[in-house]
């Protein structure tokens, strides 16, 4: 286990985390677990990255203590609530068994549970990638992605989000994070650059 690497990459929507990550992929060899969410595929989701949960499934994974990591729109899981995120220790078991280098994609909303894989023996690294300023990152990001065809409403809904999940975990997240890394300031060579000199 002590030769297993774990990159956590955390950030806004829009903030590049899919574009290292692949590129963490192709460059190094790093694998990515299958993510859960019980919001409904995008015509930008990466082919088979998602296993589709309804809200009944994730919270029964959630109650069985299967997820290493999951965090959603609420503290209770519910389709009214919004939408839910999270990695099963299965599918996360599965990549470690078979590579050194996991890459899992995690929300500011789990550096709780971050922070205790760092305290354990899991050899994790934090990588925070941002915006210097959200809201004209994220409307900057979405606009430039013909895929995102978000409506006006739903933008809006991230920015806030990100917005509300800076104020009340940004702070802890930098603390905690080997590299923060705003991305609206760097190109994705700079930023990957940046990233590897922190593994």
């Amino acid at each position: 286990m002590n030769n297993k690497k774990i990159i956590a990459i955390t950030g806004p929507s829009g903030s590049g985390k899919s574009t290292i990550a692949s590129l963490l992929c192709e460059k190094l060899g790093a694998v990515i677990p299958k993510h859960c969410t019980t919001r409904k595929p995008r015509k930008d989701d990466a082919k088979d990255f998602y296993r589709y949960l309804t809200h009944d499934e994730f919270n029964s994974y959630l109650n069985n203590n299967s997820f290493l990591i999951a965090s959603g729109d609420a503290e209770t899981v519910a389709k009214e609530n919004g939408n839910f995120y999270g990695v099963l220790y299965e599918d996360y078991n599965n990549c470690l068994l078979k590579n050194d280098l996991i890459i899992i994609f995690a929300s500011y909303k789990d550096i709780d549970k971050l922070e205790k894989l760092k305290k354990s023996e899991t050899n994790i690294i934090i990588i925070n990638l941002t915006f210097s300023n959200i809201e004209p990152g994220i409307k900057s990001r979405i606009d430039n992605n013909p895929m995102r065809n978000h409506r006006p409403n739903d933008i809006i809904k991230r920015i806030e989000s990100a917005q509300e999940d800076n104020l009340k975990y940004g702070k802890k997240v930098r603390k905690l994070a080997e590299c923060n890394v705003y991305t609206d300031l760097l190109s994705i060579d700079e930023t990957f650059n940046v990233i590897v000199s922190c593994l």
